[in-house]
């Protein structure tokens, strides 16, 4: 029977779905760039030119956006930000289509009315998966919202409303790119398996699955597959503002 010791991520559920942490690392990375061109735009050019110290000169490439990219770099970092934003949409899928309606989630589905619960003196965060999640304490309520459904907002904001957000080219190429980031997450959660004796996903242990090793391998199957459908729905969401600012 679980208690009020029980850890806020379960064993089953702490490497539930592939995190945002890309998409944080992304926004680190432009933030940076934007940074450091917004207060000495000639930094790099000044490095080239060898107009600085050794030292100096490393510093401004590594934290200056690179200005003459090659087809491969320009490739990369975009698909660098379009699996960050695909992992961050099937991140919040998953939690709240999948892992929250099959008893996963760390918490049952809110009841009305419900009864807040006090929080207590524990400095650990733990979590009672018989309350609702606002029936926990602040704390947990916050960390499941800011894990699971923060990121996926950021990256849905940042489809819709920002014009600096193009669509994808070459299409073929990141479709494949989603497809290998998902399968390479798979063998991640291959090699957690190995060291914690734990699948970070539940519906790739074959035991949770009814002892079925087919189960297990479709669901897998699907979650590859579920990373190009998620593609190619923030394509088209690009696709509509271009269109919609351009009529305009």
């Amino acid at each position: 029977m679980p208690t009020d010791t029980t850890p806020l991520l379960p064993q089953s559920s702490r490497e539930q779905a592939p995190q945002g942490d890309s998409h944080w690392i992304y926004h680190l990375l432009t933030l940076v760039w934007t940074g450091m061109h917004t207060f000495d735009p000639n930094a790099r050019e000044r490095a080239e030119e060898a107009q600085c110290s050794h030292m100096q000169a490393r510093f401004a490439r590594f934290f200056s956006p690179p200005h003459r990219v090659s087809n491969i770099e320009r490739l990369s970092f975009s698909l660098f930000y379009t699996v960050s934003h695909v992992f961050s949409l099937l991140n919040a899928i998953l939690y709240w289509a999948v892992l929250v309606p099959s008893g996963h989630g760390g918490f049952v589905a809110p009841k009305f009315p419900h009864h807040h619960h006090n929080p207590g003196n524990s400095t650990g965060i733990f979590y009672d998966p018989n309350k609702g999640l606002f029936e926990e304490d602040d704390i947990k309520a916050f960390s499941i919202l800011n894990i699971w459904t923060i990121t996926a907002i950021i990256a849905f904001v940042e489809i819709v409303f920002l014009n600096s957000i193009r669509r994808q080219s070459p299409v073929v190429g990141h479709v494949a790119g989603t497809v290998v980031a998902s399968g390479l997450y798979l063998a991640w959660a291959s090699i957690g398996k190995l060291a914690t004796d734990h699948w970070g996903l539940f519906f790739l242990d074959p035991e949770l699955m009814g002892n079925s090793t087919w189960a297990a391998i479709a669901a897998a199957v699907l979650f590859v597959a579920a990373a190009p459908v998620v593609f190619t729905y923030g394509y088209g969401l690009t696709a509509m503002r271009e269109a919609i600012t351009a009529s305009h």
